[in-house]
């Protein structure tokens, strides 16, 4: 029979994973072929879900911080970095994207930081923190969120464990006592702590806007967003109260990033640089790439990070660029969600039910400028791709369909009577049967001209940044 060591073995996360590796070498060597894999399978997803359950899996179980301080002796830095945006951990595949300050402090009397990466590494991590430019704080890492391809998390787990290599959008959290000391740089480390600052990542206090709506609107990349349609998108999450939209920018053209420049000089956009660090080095966002595990993790990382990054708003929005979640009533979101919060007072969030709005249908009034007065053609609300808006004070995190809410707190669906996600985009093949469901006439965005200015609001960035509207030629 095989033997398995490990020195590693008396920490709980690489107990259980020690654990069952010798259990799968266990039932490999001793049950005949008809029954060992069903065995090993369920030995190991038993000892997973019982690591899982132990509290070392997430945030909020109890992490206390439990480590020591020593001085900080910064080194000058030779290396070459090795990627752009991200910060790589000196000792670890982990390519580190930011550290920001939680919103749930404090915790156990401690303060927290979450730090966002992809991360190919497997070992028992512990957090450096630089205190005020000249301490530095040791302590273990905790795991906070580990976004899985796969709806069973602890089978995903196993899976991952024996199918390295993937960078996948994970975030930990290091806990430290509140001295009152200043925390500027983190990291993470399997061995020593670096003493190169450019191994470290500087932590973010995100502000506090109470009753503010932030809007999570992912990746812009490959020239694939049209500059007519994002100021008309824009405008509409304005008039319905939106303050900040956080994007992502991975490489766009001149005329979009004109647009995006306008917006960022009155302070609505908050564009963040991104890329794809790791291997493979050939990796996009586009669609050739869009059935593998590592793009679901490089375009997840964007919305785990929102969650963070706009963790002092009171609302988080999170959908795409094509999308607008749209009240039947003539009220603002504020509002909306205002009321929803006084009959719903243990909501995390909401999801909604989705209208596709199809290119493919042709324009309803050829006369009108706007996407959102042209395109009403629409099908009936579907349950199929939903989005949602979130309360961050009562959520751990989110993925791009789903939100993982505190206890004791909830989601709650809204009716389509109530409000409506509307998605404007070209018949999606990959989803549909056919392009010809059941469809409606949808009038109410014509609100957006009649009460809201919404043509002249357009023509005036047109106007500004230089974009004509040649988007009806391209559709």
């Amino acid at each position: 029979m095989a033997m398995i060591s490990c020195r590693g073995c008396r920490q709980p996360t690489l107990f259980f994973i020690c654990l069952a590796d010798f259990m799968h070498v266990l039932v490999t060597q001793v049950l005949n072929n008809k029954w060992k894999r069903f065995v090993a399978l369920i030995l190991i997803g038993t000892l997973t879900l019982c690591w899982l359950r132990t509290g070392s899996g997430g945030a909020g179980g109890g992490i206390r911080a439990n480590g020591y301080y020593s001085s900080w002796r910064p080194s000058q830095s030779t290396k070459a970095p090795k990627s752009k945006y991200f910060v790589h951990a000196a000792s670890d595949d982990i390519y580190m994207y930011s550290a920001i300050a939680n919103d749930r402090q404090p915790l156990n009397s401690d303060l927290n930081v979450v730090i966002t990466s992809l991360d190919a590494s497997y070992d028992t991590l512990r957090c450096c923190i630089l205190l005020d430019n000249r301490t530095l704080y040791t302590t273990s890492a905790h795991e906070y969120f580990n976004y899985h391809t796969m709806d069973v998390h602890f089978i995903a787990r196993i899976l991952e464990y024996f199918d390295p290599g993937v960078y996948r959008a994970h975030q930990h959290i290091c806990s430290f006592p509140d001295t009152g000391h200043y925390a500027s740089h983190v990291t993470l480390t399997s061995s020593m702590c670096s003493s190169d600052i450019s191994d470290y990542v500087p932590i973010l206090y995100p502000p506090k806007v109470q009753g503010g709506i932030a809007l999570c609107a992912k990746i812009a990349h490959s020239g694939g967003l049209d500059p007519e349609k994002f100021i008309e998108w824009v405008e509409i999450q304005r008039i319905q109260g939106v303050d900040k939209i956080l994007m992502f920018d991975l490489g766009n053209p001149e005329p979009l990033t004109r647009v995006f420049k306008y917006y960022q000089k009155i302070g609505v956009l908050d564009l963040q640089p991104y890329e794809l660090p790791g291997l493979p080095k050939d990796r996009t966002l586009l669609e050739k790439d869009k059935h593998t595990k590592q793009f679901h993790h490089d375009e997840t990382l964007p919305v785990l990070e929102c969650r963070q990054r706009m963790g002092g708003y009171t609302y988080v929005l999170s959908h795409d660029v094509d999308e607008f979640i749209i009240p039947r009533q003539d009220v603002d979101l504020k509002t909306f969600l205002k009321e929803k919060m006084e009959t719903y007072m243990d909501s995390a969030g909401f999801f909604f039910y989705a209208e596709f709005f199809i290119y493919n249908w042709g324009p309803t009034d050829t006369k009108e400028d706007l996407m959102v007065t042209r395109y009403r053609k629409a099908t009936l609300p579907h349950w199929e791709c939903t989005k949602y808006v979130y309360l961050p004070s009562r959520v751990l995190s989110s993925v791009t369909h789903d939100i993982y809410a505190h206890r004791p707190f909830t989601t709650y669906r809204i009716s389509a009577d109530e409000a409506v996600l509307h998605h404007y985009r070209q018949c999606p093949d990959d989803v549909w049967d056919t392009c010809f469901p059941k469809t409606l006439i949808d009038h109410v965005m014509t609100r957006f001209t009649r009460n809201h200015r919404l043509y002249e609001r357009v023509k005036e960035v047109r106007i500004a940044t230089g974009i004509k509207p040649q988007w009806v030629v391209s559709e």
